[in-house]
């Protein structure tokens, strides 16, 4: 549930802020041809300015859930994991991965994890395999066949392997 809220308030800000945006346009140029009302013109620079905020804002919210996914994916598999690994993986220095899952961390993006300075990894907070969660509702289920690692919604049931095509069970998946 918290993921449709999370992504339907990203699409209503995006779609919010560019008819805004559509309609400052309009009123700008109207204002300006219309000499009478030139002193209208800061007050419709300021609602462009929301507009193009609001469209801003909705695309880092978009770029945060997408960068929660890849980390998501890179920790699914293990209890802990190096962060230099996870740097090279993700092809970031390592300074720049620790500021990213804060930031996941403390936005919301991913839950149950912490980042362990001292000894360079990332440690999922519970004593089973499913301490990872991701905010906006995948699962991961590891294919018995190939081993892989596949990302899903709801049930394992009737899915198959994303590499492989293998039937996948609820049995090997990472529970939320």
């Amino acid at each position: 549930m918290k993921k449709l809220i999370g992504i339907f308030f990203e699409k209503a800000l995006m779609t919010v802020g560019v008819l805004w945006t559509g309609f400052c346009v309009l009123g700008l140029a109207a204002t300006i041809a219309r000499e009478e009302h030139h002193d209208n013109i800061p007050f419709v620079i300021v609602c462009l300015g929301i507009g193009i905020f609001m469209v801003l804002s909705a695309k880092k919210k978009g770029k945060l859930r997408n960068r929660a996914e890849v980390y998501a994916m890179c920790l699914a598999d293990k209890p802990e994991s190096e962060l230099a690994e996870i740097a090279k993986t993700m092809n970031i220095p390592l300074e720049q991965t620790v500021r990213e899952l804060e930031e996941l961390i403390n936005k919301d993006y991913l839950n149950n994890i912490y980042i362990d300075r001292a000894e360079g990894r990332v440690k999922i907070l519970s004593e089973d395999k499913g301490g990872l969660r991701l905010i906006n509702g995948y699962r991961f289920v590891t294919c018995k066949s190939c081993g892989a690692s596949n990302r899903i919604t709801g049930s394992a049931e009737g899915k198959r392997c994303s590499y492989c095509k293998a039937p996948l069970t609820e049995g090997s998946e990472i529970k939320n």
